[in-house]
């Protein structure tokens, strides 16, 4: 999979991906993106942990704006270091809202988001849709080009199916 290909002409793409790679495609997809602007977006990793991770794969950080939704869930953080915007809890959504919007103004070239997967434990499906498609729609009205990670797996069948009608393309993994 080429992703640069695939988001020169699609704004917002889905990408499932399978539980036992997942980390080798995350890694390859940052790798790949950070060589311009871009902003990442994680429920299920601290940012210290993906940053230490990115670096050994040699990932280019130095451009790479993280929000962290998990760290202030497990120990007392400042809102915002330098690269990285802290919110309070993966089921936060209203601020993860305001804070991608806060630094879209930065026109990041990317965003990855880590992963929609990761919303189901604390939201309901409605809501998870409502915030997917207000977020796809603030991002591709400036010139970000959105990625949206989801595991694929069969409880997650209905959220992925009414997901894709935000996104231009959902690219499977295998």
């Amino acid at each position: 999979m080429n992703i640069e290909s695939e988001l020169s002409q699609n704004r917002a793409v889905l990408l499932l991906l399978p539980s036992l790679e997942y980390n080798d495609i995350i890694v390859d997809v940052a790798k790949k993106l950070s060589k311009e602007s871009l902003c990442y977006v994680t429920l299920n990793k601290t940012q210290s942990s993906l940053r230490e991770m990115f670096q050994k794969k040699k990932v280019n950080v130095k451009n790479i704006v993280f929000v962290d939704a998990i760290t202030k869930s497990i120990k007392n953080t400042p809102d915002q270091t330098d690269g990285c915007y802290f919110v309070s809890s993966p089921n936060a959504l209203t601020e993860i809202s305001m804070v991608v919007s806060k630094i879209s103004r930065h026109n990041f070239k990317y965003l990855i988001f880590d992963s929609v997967s990761n919303l189901l434990p604390y939201e309901n499906k409605t809501t998870i849709i409502k915030f997917l498609s207000s977020t796809i729609s603030r991002l591709t009205e400036g010139n970000t080009r959105c990625v949206f990670y989801a595991l694929r797996e069969q409880e997650q069948e209905q959220l992925i199916k009414e997901c894709s009608m935000f996104v231009n393309k959902v690219i499977e993994v295998k």
